[in-house]
């Protein structure tokens, strides 16, 4: 099995010939995908835009690191990039005829929907069809309809505004055919299982969003540890808010509910972590709300070390997403002890099923303020989260995902080598479906 992964994610040139620059989480993530194909028979090739300079902000990562893809476990194909019309029609011949090449000698190819301002995914698709490859959909952690739907409201222009909205729902039609032309689908949001349930078939399979290693999981004298610290309650809850400083991570209801919380006896601190272009917003809010004394803006801490120091001295982790979203944090945070408070999201499947967290409706400032309260008193309910999440971490790793991932690969590949012509006919059958579906027979 020769499995291409196609990625809009880009990697930048490196110092040296046959070495490239790539986001730590990023990389992660590659390597593992990498073992679980081979741990089936199989290579893997990523092909991704390729810079001539890498920032943190764009590979993927909180920092970055240059590389030779083979000691990695994969090889790599870079693809010009190119991130708008402009662009976009200057390298469109090159990427078609690279992917093209590239797609002739791989068995499997995987798109997802990343890329602007068309998707990567998209642009591979036919050309991988046409091609006769199996193919697998992948969406990331994020439902990116919701996400794309925001910012395309924020532009004043209603002419751009509109062909943005335009372009999303040209994509999405695009969507409602590739996912039953699809071999397989994965996805790591829940959001999206229901935005296409009405194509939703027994090829399209769900998993958690992970990037927990094994190295990562606490061990049972950490876990210890944790919750004595937990149980100390002559120490203010303090609390940590990480991630990308912008409009929907809704780090301002954070500020908020913690000054209803504190004004109702409530001992708290809160750590902000990462940022972005409305941290500036949240660092004057914080002011405005006299929270300064119990508020720490830290910026950005790269991800690895540094980090995890960082949580070990944090009781729980708020993670408030405004957009549809299963956030990295909510398996990292569990894997590390820190207990959640979350607001509800369509994209996450895991905590509130599994009252694995302090859950509130979305966007419901005052119910968010009392969980902080609650968490604040009640620590025994902390220690119980803390043996809960590192359970729910243990089994959800970034391996067994790509394992599970690699195996559902390799069968569908199988499938067709071991009777191709009964692989035709379910292929046959499977066009039908799909016309049906999309109304042509």
């Amino acid at each position: 099995m020769n499995y291409l992964l196609v990625n809009h994610v880009p990697l930048g040139r490196g110092n040296a010939p046959g070495t490239y620059r790539v986001g730590d989480l990023w990389l992660q993530d590659l390597a593992a995908q990498a073992r679980a194909i081979r741990s089936v028979g199989g290579t893997l090739t990523v092909a991704t835009p390729c810079l001539d300079s890498l920032d943190a902000k764009s590979g993927k990562g909180f920092g970055s690191q240059e590389i030779r893809p083979q000691d990695h476990g994969f090889d790599y194909l870079p693809l010009p990039a190119y991130n708008s019309l402009k662009t976009y029609r200057a390298v469109k011949k090159q990427l078609h005829d690279d992917l093209a090449r590239a797609i002739a000698s791989s068995t499997i190819v995987q798109c997802d929907y990343g890329g602007y301002p068309f998707s990567l995914g998209q642009f591979t698709w036919p050309i991988a069809g046409k091609a006769g490859k199996k193919r697998i959909w992948i969406f990331d952690g994020g439902d990116p309809f919701p996400q794309w739907r925001f910012a395309a409201n924020q532009d004043k222009n209603i002419v751009k505004r509109q062909a943005k909205l335009w372009v999303i729902r040209r994509f999405e039609s695009f969507l409602k055919s590739a996912i039953p032309e699809a071999d397989l689908v994965f996805a790591h949001n829940n959001s999206v299982v229901t935005r296409f349930k009405d194509v939703w078939g027994s090829h399209c399979h769900q998993f958690d969003r992970s990037f927990v290693t094994d190295d990562l999981l606490l061990t049972p004298d950490e876990i210890v540890a944790r919750q004595k610290m937990l149980r100390d309650i002559t120490q203010p809850l303090r609390m940590v808010a990480a991630g990308r400083q912008i409009a929907i991570k809704g780090t301002d209801h954070v500020l908020r509910a913690m000054k209803r919380a504190i004004d109702r006896g409530a001992k708290l601190q809160l750590e902000v972590l990462g940022d972005g272009e409305d941290l500036p917003r949240y660092t004057a809010l914080a002011s405005e709300l006299g929270l300064d004394p119990v508020v720490n803006f830290s910026g950005t801490i790269p991800y690895g070390p540094k980090l995890f120091e960082n949580w070990a001295t944090q009781h729980v982790m708020v993670i408030t997403n405004l957009t549809s979203e299963f956030s990295r944090n909510i398996v990292l945070g569990m894997a590390r002890g820190l207990p959640l408070i979350t607001y509800t999201n369509p994209g996450d499947a895991l905590v509130e099923p599994n009252k694995a967290g302090y859950v509130v409706p979305m966007n419901d400032v005052d119910q968010l303020s009392g969980a902080m309260i609650e968490a604040s008193t009640n620590r025994e309910r902390l220690v119980e989260l803390v043996t809960k999440g590192v359970e729910l971490a243990r089994a959800r790793t970034l391996d067994r995902c790509h394992q599970r991932r690699a195996e559902l690969a390799a069968q569908c590949v199988s499938e067709t080598s071991r009777d191709r012509e009964g692989a035709d006919c379910f292929n046959g059958s499977r066009s039908l479906t799909v016309a049906a579906r999309n109304g042509i027979v």
